[in-house]
């Protein structure tokens, strides 16, 4: 990544963290989605936060066109 794309990337995950911190409810909305239940031993507003910032991630073109 560039400076500058991980400064985005920084600045999204903070977003999100205190969107999650903030909002208990999508937090739990989000890890239920899926077959396995989340390892209980993990924060859930950092989980649901990793994961979304995996999503973004995943859907940029650079990882589509690979």
């Amino acid at each position: 990544l560039k400076e500058a794309e991980l400064n985005i990337m920084q600045s999204s995950r903070l977003s999100i963290l205190s969107h999650y911190q903030k909002v208990p409810a999508d937090t739990t909305a989000l890890l239920a989605i899926g077959e396995t239940p989340p390892d209980k031993n993990l924060d859930p507003p950092l989980l649901a936060t990793w994961t979304m910032v995996c999503n973004q991630m995943m859907n940029l073109d650079e990882a589509l066109n690979k």
